[in-house]
């Protein structure tokens, strides 16, 4: 922030007005052409860096011991791109958590299993691979019936 008094957040302000008060002050028409593209070159800059948000779907990854899948779910809730296959969002995080493993906090700390792995490893290196764990902690899986029971016609 400079020490002109201004705060670092200022009202947007039309382009037109500002060539109004350009005009008005008397700055030479070519001077304040030049201000004005100068103007409209860094609103487009800024346009650019604001990028939108890259859309994501919901995942829940369920834990299947090795003896298959008990009554008594658990899973986590993950996030990937949009575009990205589902199917390869544990492939994902298992990846990371074997790059994980390699760094000297990870031989001491190495991840074990697939459910530490969503505990313990840490965001920036799912995000660098495009998965986002929502749930740190495995949550409880509960199979509902999709009918809501019958409808009085």
């Amino acid at each position: 922030m400079s020490g002109d008094g201004l705060s670092g957040c200022m009202a947007k302000v039309d382009i037109e007005v500002v060539q109004k008060v350009l005009k008005e002050n008397g700055i030479d028409v070519r001077l304040a052409a030049e201000i004005l593209n100068q103007i409209r070159e860094v609103v487009a800059e800024e346009a650019v860096e604001r990028e939108k948000p890259a859309k994501k779907q919901h995942l829940v990854l369920i834990s299947e011991p090795e003896g298959g899948l008990p009554k008594d779910l658990v899973g986590w809730v993950v996030q990937i791109l949009e575009d990205d296959d589902p199917r390869e969002a544990a492939q994902k995080i298992t990846e990371v958590a074997g790059v994980f493993n390699g760094t000297p906090k990870g031989q001491r700390l190495p991840v074990a299993s697939f459910g530490d792995a969503c505990q313990s490893l840490p965001g920036k290196l799912l995000k660098e691979n495009n998965v986002w764990i929502k749930t740190r902690e495995p949550v409880r899986v509960i199979a509902v019936k999709n009918s809501l029971g019958r409808r009085r016609g």
